[in-house]
């Protein structure tokens, strides 16, 4: 991404517009956040295509103009018009300030490129605020760009407790002067609240920066009683909490250290200093687990049912079905099973069992993906956002669930053998390798014993043999208490069982058609027996009476292991404990 700081200008000859395709936008988001509700006075980027000249123009010098590079963006509110200052313009995105008269509520982003208009506006939601922390792989997840006067942290360069620091950010609110130049005044915004670790942290300073247009900065002192590679921080502000971003702390600086597993410090500065990274999640679970490594149990399901009800059920039936199992919406299974209403009337008893049982979240299944991280975006994206230091929680990423590697070739199969029998794990993309057991083993703990999944190897990957030993499974030991949760109240999960030394994952999600998916993960030592999660954190839930799962699991990066020429490489157990609750 291009970072929104005013430090260059580049010039380039006109183009004339009949040539070129009309612009076309994708996404207006915050530039740190990349959360689709933006505040006024801050730094926003529109994505789409033919929006901006091939070779990226960005302003140099203030105030910032309405065009830049050919490329104007205007945000209509209430039928009034009013021009956005530009800071950068290319052919795939541009950026901008959105005006701080701009109130909250319903808007729409219109871009111009050389005399052409985009067909439709795009709609926007604008809040008075909504801070997004900008990130060192320019994605809005892992490490975050923090700062101590003239100093960046890094893992090599940690915070000390007692320090301060400074996140930068934007999104902050509106200023009551010009948004094209730099304020006259830099007054504190009230309210603003910042959370290092499960710590609230004492701020300083939350308010624009002397550098640049638009963009925030937020000082804070680091805490006691934090520490490691990837301490999770978030700021509140306006009631609502930024994107999650992680920051070293060590207590006497310098280089930082965890004790709980996490993305080796090596490989994440491998793929921030621009170097591919090569990787490999091999894991044996429940299905609902399994998807967060990109398990598609669709493909399944739809033959299974189409050969079950003797009529041909679409994948995107399966979802639907999925979907409102998942979030025990019964009027959406009963809509979606209309279709099939006279084959489901002429089943007999067991294949109406079979049918149901098909759709069991506690199915269990194997995945194997390898791929190839050529971006810290993408490396970020996938792993580098989703587990935190040890006695810390961070939010699920928004890109959760989804792909964002080049996939590796490793064969036509792979072989599982262990205590859940022998199966075959065949394609389903490239680099992703898959099988869903069907009914047995049911979960959601695997049988306990030693795993193996072995391939031959293909053209992207050589040839390789990863083992899995499960032993005692964790057991949530005050599951029964837990059933309406008060978010504004903190909340403590104990545990027994496990693997001593070792770590568990505490954690959230809740999936539905309004917020889609929203969850938490908290890491702890195995042996601590308990965590409590703090209310900041449950506030990540939306209130929702169905569809909210907890759950406790062995933590997933415990067993590292050798894949010839793959830089990071995890066999995971994902067994877990798990309830429906109701955030309140």
């Amino acid at each position: 991404m291009l970072r929104p700081i005013l430090c260059y200008a580049l010039l380039v000859p006109p183009v004339m517009a009949q040539f070129i395709n009309p612009p076309e936008v994708y996404s207006v988001e915050n530039s740190a956040s990349y959360n689709g509700t933006i505040a006024p006075g801050s730094l926003f980027v529109v994505f789409g295509a033919n929006i901006g000249p091939a070779q990226a123009v960005q302003a140099s010098s203030l105030p910032l103009a309405p065009q830049l590079g050919s490329t104007s963006i205007r945000v209509m509110y209430a039928s009034t018009p009013v021009d956005c200052p530009m800071v950068y313009s290319s052919t795939g995105q541009a950026a901008a300030v959105l005006p701080s008269s701009v109130p909250a509520g319903q808007a729409s982003v219109s871009l111009t490129y050389n005399g052409q208009s985009t067909s439709f506006p795009f709609p926007i939601t604008v809040a008075p605020s909504a801070v997004g922390l900008y990130a060192v792989s320019s994605s809005g997840l892992g490490p975050g760009v923090f700062t101590d006067g003239s100093v960046t942290k890094s893992f090599a360069l940690s915070a000390k407790n007692g320090e301060t620091v400074t996140v930068w950010a934007t999104g902050l609110g509106p200023v009551s002067g010009a948004d094209n130049v730099l304020p006259s005044a830099f007054p504190n915004f009230p309210g603003v609240e910042v959370f290092v670790g499960t710590e609230a942290a004492n701020v300083i300073y939350a308010g624009r920066s002397g550098c640049c247009v638009g963009l925030d900065q937020v000082s804070f002192e680091v805490p006691a009683g934090v520490a490691g590679c990837y301490v999770p921080v978030a700021v509140r502000s306006g009631g609502t909490i930024s994107n999650f971003v992680s920051l070293a702390v060590n207590s006497g600086g310098g280089p930082c250290s965890d004790t709980a597993p996490t993305i080796p410090v090596n490989v994440m500065n491998q793929a921030i200093a621009g170097q591919s990274v090569k990787a490999a999640a091999l894991a044996v679970g429940p299905v609902v687990v399994l998807r967060g490594l990109g398990f598609d149990e669709k493909l399944y399901l739809a033959a299974k049912l189409s050969y079950l009800l003797h009529a041909r059920v679409s994948q995107d039936d399966v979802q639907k079905l999925l979907l409102a199992s998942q979030t025990h919406n019964q009027r959406a299974l009963t809509r979606v099973m209309l279709k099939y209403a006279a084959s489901w009337k002429a089943l007999d008893p067991a294949t109406k069992a079979a049918v149901k049982a098909a759709l069991n979240p506690n199915q269990e299944g194997a995945v194997a993906d390898f791929g190839q991280f050529t971006t810290p975006a993408a490396l970020a994206a996938a792993v580098g956002g989703l587990f935190p230091s040890q006695g810390t929680c961070t939010a699920f990423p928004s890109q959760f669930g989804g792909r964002s590697a080049n996939g590796l070739n490793a064969g036509t199969s792979l072989a599982l053998s262990g205590q859940a029998g022998s199966w075959t794990l065949t394609p389903s993309t490239t680099g992703q390798y898959q099988v869903l057991f069907g009914n047995s083993p049911i979960g959601p703990n695997l049988p306990p014993g030693t795993y193996a999944i072995t391939g031959s190897g293909g053209p992207g990957l050589n040839a390789f043999n990863a083992t899995l030993d499960v032993g005692g499974n964790v057991v949530w030991t005050n599951k029964a208490a837990i059933n309406n949760i008060d978010r504004s109240q903190a909340l403590t999960v104990t545990w027994s069982g496990g693997t001593n030394p070792g770590y568990v994952l505490v954690g959230s999600y809740l999936v539905s058609n309004t917020v889609g998916l929203a969850g938490f993960i908290c890491a702890e030592d195995t042996t601590k027996g308990s965590f409590t999660i703090p209310s900041f954190i449950l506030s990540l839930m939306p209130p929702a009476p169905t569809g909210g799962t907890i759950f406790i699991s062995p933590h997933p990066l415990s067993r590292q292991v050798t894949i010839p020429g793959v830089d990071l490489a995890y066999f995971m157990d994902g067994s877990s404990d798990s309830k429906s609750v109701v955030y309140q």
